[in-house]
């Protein structure tokens, strides 16, 4: 419709398809039959070719919509181009610095610095000889358990009163 109504006017290029696709929508609608709506694209066509071909070949309101929207959207691309080199020169990326020393916090003063393990090496996986200190050092282990286990609980005596 803005393609018929624009090339009336004279602003744009008349195109004989935006013309079949009014017609075919008004017959849908009923309101016009189809021979009417046959008759009108046969003096349009005929009217058009008459045209000089400077005027035929003049763009519809379509693709004069559909350039001037392409051309905003190279415009925006070129202005978002611009923007980032103009960002990346005022922003130079920092060269990745390799890690410094590993953080360890200070040692809070009275405390007592946790025991550093030796690194076995991996090699010798050989089964730890049983002495016999090991007996005796479970007894005291199992000692240590029975003093912290807590006193039995005493059963709760039911009451002869039903509620």
């Amino acid at each position: 419709m803005k393609d018929v109504i624009s090339a009336a006017v004279g602003i744009a290029g008349f195109a004989v398809e935006s013309a079949r696709d009014l017609t075919t929508y008004m017959v849908r609608r009923g309101q016009m039959t189809q021979s009417e709506a046959d008759k009108l694209l046969r003096e349009a066509e005929a009217a058009h070719a008459k045209r000089p071909a400077s005027e035929r070949n003049k763009p519809t309101a379509t693709k004069i919509a559909a350039e001037k929207a392409a051309l905003a959207k190279a415009q925006a691309a070129r202005a978002a181009e611009i923007a980032a080199a103009a960002f990346a020169k005022l922003h130079p990326p920092r060269p990745a610095k390799p890690p410094s020393k590993v953080f360890m916090p200070k040692p809070v003063k009275g405390a007592k610095a946790p025991a550093k393990k030796a690194a076995k090496p991996a090699a010798k996986k050989a089964a730890p000889a049983k002495s016999a200190k090991q007996p005796a050092a479970k007894k005291a282990a199992a000692k240590k358990a029975a003093a912290h286990k807590p006193a039995p609980r005493k059963p709760i005596k039911k009451s002869a009163k039903k509620r």
